[in-house]
C-alpha cells in the first residue's frame, strides 16, 4: 500500500470548560520520529500522545502541536514579585531625589516592568486534560493519515505509468538482442580471417569462441529478472503493508539489471535504451523517497 509521508491534520475537543487543539504535520523521514510541542506543565502526556499518533503513522518526521485553552495549565497564574517591585520603587525614589523632580507612580507602568509579575504554574489535572487532548489528537492523526493516503493514490498513478514505460523499454531491448549476437559473430569471423587468412581458420575453435561470446553478451536472464521486478513493484503498491522500503529495494535491483544490460550490450541502440531506463528509475526513486 502506498501512503505519502507528507500530510497535515487538525483536531479539536472540548470538555468541562477545557478546549484542546492539536495539529499533526508529517514530512519525509527514514524512521518514525515524533516531536510533541505542548505546555511544560503537561509534558507527562507526551508518551501517550506519541503512542496515539504512531498508531496511525508508521514512518516519517512527525510534529504534534498541542494547545490548551480555558484553564491556567498552559500559562500559569500571575504572582506579584514584591521584592522586585520594592527594588524598582527604591530606584525610582533615588532617581526622584537626584533629579529633584516629582515622578508619578502609575501602577500599570510598574506592572509592565520586567519580572514584576511571575507566572506560577499550577499542578494540572492530567486526566482531565487528557480527556480533551486524546480525542483531538485522534482526530488530527486520522485527518493526517487520510491526506497521506490521498497523496499516495496520486503517487501510485504516476509510478505505475513509469513502471509500464520501463517494461516497454526492456521489451525493446529483447527485440534487439538476437541481432546483436549475430552482428558480434560476424565481426569476430571477419577479424579472425583478416589476421589468419581464410585457409588458416580453425572452424571448431572459431565456433567455440563464438559460443563463449554469445554467452558473455546474452542478456536474457537480466531482462527476465527486470520484468519480474516490475511486476513485484506494481504488486507491492497494491498490497496492504507499508511499501516504501520494499519499493526502494526493488528500484536498486532494477538499476543493477539496467547496468548489467548496458555493460553486456556493446550496442549503441541498446545503450540509448538503458539510459532511458536509468532516467525512469531515478524519477521513481524521487517519488519513493516520499512513501511510508
Amino acid at each position: 500500500m502506498v501512503v505519502s509521508m507528507t500530510g497535515f491534520g487538525r483536531g479539536t475537543a472540548e470538555n468541562g470548560g477545557r478546549r484542546a487543539s492539536v495539529e499533526v504535520r508529517t514530512v519525509n523521514g527514514r524512521y518514525a520520529d515524533v516531536a510533541v510541542h505542548l505546555p511544560r506543565t503537561l509534558v507527562e502526556l507526551e508518551p501517550r500522545i506519541k503512542e496515539l499518533v504512531l498508531a496511525h503513522i508508521s514512518r516519517g518526521n512527525v510534529t504534534v502541536s498541542v494547545s490548551i485553552k480555558g484553564d491556567a495549565e498552559e500559562y500559569g497564574t500571575p504572582v506579584l514579585n514584591e521584592s522586585v517591585l520594592a527594588g524598582y520603587q527604591k530606584g525610582i525614589d533615588l532617581l526622584r531625589e537626584r533629579l529633584n523632580a516629582k515622578l508619578a507612580g502609575d501602577p500599570i507602568q510598574f506592572a509592565q516592568l520586567p519580572h514584576v509579575f511571575e507566572f506560577q504554574a499550577q499542578v494540572a489535572d492530567l486526566e482531565a486534560v487528557w480527556s480533551v487532548v486524546a480525542p483531538a489528537s485522534e482526530e488530527a492523526a486520522q485527518q493526517c493519515r487520510q491526506m497521506r493516503a490521498a497523496e499516495g493514490k496520486k503517487l501510485v498513478e504516476d509510478m505505475a505509468g513509469r513502471v509500464r514505460v520501463l517494461d516497454d523499454l526492456v521489451r525493446r531491448v529483447e527485440e534487439l538482442a538476437p541481432g546483436r549476437v549475430t552482428s558480434a559473430r560476424q565481426r569476430l569471423e571477419e577479424k579472425v580471417k583478416e589476421f589468419l587468412g581464410p585457409n588458416e581458420v580453425d572452424e571448431t575453435r572459431l565456433l567455440t569462441e563464438i559460443a563463449l561470446l554469445a554467452d558473455r553478451v546474452d542478456i536474457t536472464e537480466e531482462c527476465v529478472r527486470f520484468h519480474s521486478h516490475n511486476g513485484q513493484f506494481l504488486n507491492a503498491m497494491e498490497g496492504t503493508e507499508a511499501a516504501g522500503r520494499r519499493l526502494n529495494f526493488l528500484l536498486q535491483e532494477m538499476l543493477r539489471e539496467a547496468n548489467t544490460i548496458g555493460s553486456k550490450a556493446n550496442d549503441a541502440e541498446i545503450s540509448h535504451l538503458v539510459v532511458e531506463m536509468k532516467e525512469e528509475i531515478e524519477k521513481l526513486k524521487e517519488q519513493v523517497q516520499n512513501i511510508e
